[in-house]
């Protein structure tokens, strides 16, 4: 195998385990992606299963496939636009690098990026890189423009940004993780009421809860140079609470915070916190104080609990997990009846069931039921954003599509900065055929949801299709596709993109893939998004999936 390759411009130096962009600058990409990207190369043109993968990489060594898809993604943000497309997905099965887009690079032609000529040339970079670090450092102080070494970036004249890692519980107490998890949880939703900061999902930060990650590396994935870590404690009706503000670029603890903290004052404990790191970034705070006197907190601390293991099983997306965590927050409501967020997700949880078929106990016939459930919410604490985040998914199911539209602007008045209340508005903007804003939202949701799940590049993905990106909406289909390889609403956004782009034989094979998953599925169900004010979006997508194969069968109840 040659010790240096050209890859769509890029030279990848595997002596030196670096990657070099047309103008010889570094590429930054984790050790352990440039070992997946060493052992494609050496396979260019053949599937290399995920198992191969993991043995080549993580020997000896228990991984879950999330690490294995992390790396595939590093390696494609590595080689930019041309990343998508050198680095195939084999659903289910593995990852190819296309041979036909690699060259030997053993000239001396690149003797400015790599080989014995290239020694000044280096120094030279490494001195600029040098300076340009201790430069960003300045800035980053003194006009606030956020950038560090570690590639963990705040968006320069954009927000701060911070990510929350998952808070730890007491060693070996499940409850205990729960319990601290949702502390953290309740923390960004907080932080996500201020416009003036740009508040990683924990969707994204919490994947680094194992607690084996580098900071620094947690800081470049989650483009937050800001982190902010815990440990939480039950003790009876308090809360033993220990948090830390951290600088992903050197380690350093800028601040710490410890306390026991009463049932009653846990919102305002949260506050306080908000309040604190918005400081530290010389970011302002929403008037938060008058949407928190509002709240009512939790009778008792075990109805908190309840919700925590509620919102845990919810996330499964399967039967067992919606029943569990449907008995869950029912517990809780039983306990507290008065508990405004156990009502919310209750409603959010009969939602995803109704949406996904996954328990046949909710259908589209007991939406009004999920209405009241999520009024009730809203109906105890007006302020709450995740209710109207519910409010939006319930009248979107029920057909409402004007009403969805006006839960989700309220969720984002109240939490501009929610990766969640972004989606929903993107999501409610696009059923109405309003691509543009929709687009966005999405783009905003993503930006603030760097690990995001299947679903987010999954509408994203649509609006991309819908603005005619048609490229780009391949490359968020893929992104979806790689994260759950079953996931039928992905492969609809590749089809429809394949074809506007009259590249019908992929867009049929890729058709066939969907039949074989959802074999019901009709040429009417790809346009099934939109709402009648979205007509041309709908005609457009069905005139996709005729074009593709899809016949025209009756639809899979909505």
């Amino acid at each position: 195998m040659p010790t240096r390759l050209q890859v769509a411009g890029f030279v990848v130096d595997f002596a030196q385990e670096a990657i070099f962009d047309a103008a010889g600058r570094p590429v930054e990409l984790r050790p352990q992606a440039f070992q997946v990207l060493r052992h494609l190369a050496r396979s260019a043109g053949r599937l290399v299963t995920k198992d191969e993968l993991m043995a080549a990489v993580w020997p000896e060594v228990v991984v879950t496939d999330d690490s294995l898809v992390q790396a595939i993604g590093d390696i494609r943000r590595a080689l930019g636009d041309a990343g998508h497309r050198l680095v195939k997905t084999v659903p289910r099965r593995g990852y190819m690098l296309r041979a036909a887009a690699m060259a030997d690079d053993t000239s001396s032609q690149n003797a400015g990026v790599t080989g014995t000529s290239s020694r000044p040339a280096r120094r030279w970079l490494a001195l600029g890189s040098v300076a340009i670090l201790l430069l960003g450092v300045v800035v980053f102080w003194q006009e606030r423009v956020r950038t560090d070494a570690s590639g963990a970036v705040d968006d320069p004249g954009g927000p701060p940004s911070i990510a929350v890692l998952a808070f730890k519980g007491p060693p070996g107490d499940a409850d205990g993780a729960v319990l601290a998890r949702n502390v953290a949880a309740d923390l960004v939703s907080e932080l996500a009421r201020s416009p003036n900061l740009r508040v990683v999902s924990s969707q994204s930060s919490f994947q680094f809860a194992e607690g084996k990650t580098p900071l620094a590396e947690i800081g470049r994935r989650l483009r937050s140079r800001h982190i902010v870590d815990g440990k939480v404690r039950r003790e009876g009706e308090q809360l033993r609470m220990g948090v830390e503000l951290l600088d992903s670029q050197d380690g350093r603890i800028v601040w710490s915070a410890s306390d026991v903290v009463d049932r009653a004052e846990l919102g305002a404990a949260q506050l306080a916190l908000v309040g604190r790191i918005a400081g530290t970034l010389q970011a302002k705070v929403a008037a938060t104080e008058q949407r928190r006197a509002l709240a009512q907190p939790p009778k008792t601390l075990d109805a908190y609990v309840l919700v925590a293991h509620g919102r845990a099983m919810m996330v499964r997306y399967n039967a067992d997990g919606i029943r569990a965590s449907r008995r869950h927050f029912s517990d809780a409501i039983a306990i507290d009846p008065d508990y405004a967020a156990a009502w919310a997700f209750l409603g959010i949880a009969n939602t995803v069931d109704i949406g996904l078929h996954l328990t046949g106990e909710w259908d589209g016939r007991r939406v009004d039921e999920v209405l009241g459930q999520i009024r009730r919410a809203i109906e105890l604490q007006p302020g709450l954003p995740v209710a109207y985040v519910a409010l939006s998914q319930a009248q979107s199911r029920a057909g409402d599509l004007d009403a969805a539209l006006a839960a989700a602007q309220q969720a984002c008045r109240l939490s501009p900065n929610d990766a969640e209340c972004l989606y929903i508005l993107g999501a409610a903007h696009l059923q109405l055929g309003q691509i543009e804003p929709a687009l966005s939202n999405l783009e905003q949701a993503m930006n603030r949801n760097p690990l995001p799940p299947a679903y987010l590049p999954a509408f994203y993905a649509t609006a991309l299709w819908a603005n005619r990106r048609f490229e780009e909406a391949i490359r968020a289909a893929d992104d979806c596709l790689t994260r759950a390889p079953d996931f039928w609403r992905c492969r609809q956004d590749r089809i429809a993109a394949l074809v506007e782009l009259d590249r019908l034989p992929e867009a049929r094979k890729e058709a066939a893939l969907l039949q074989a998953k959802v074999p019901r599925i009709g040429s009417e169900w790809f346009g099934s998004t939109f709402g009648d004010r979205a007509a041309s979006l709908r005609e457009r997508r069905v005139t996709a999936a005729r074009s593709a194969g899809i016949p025209d069968t009756p639809t899979v109840a909505q």
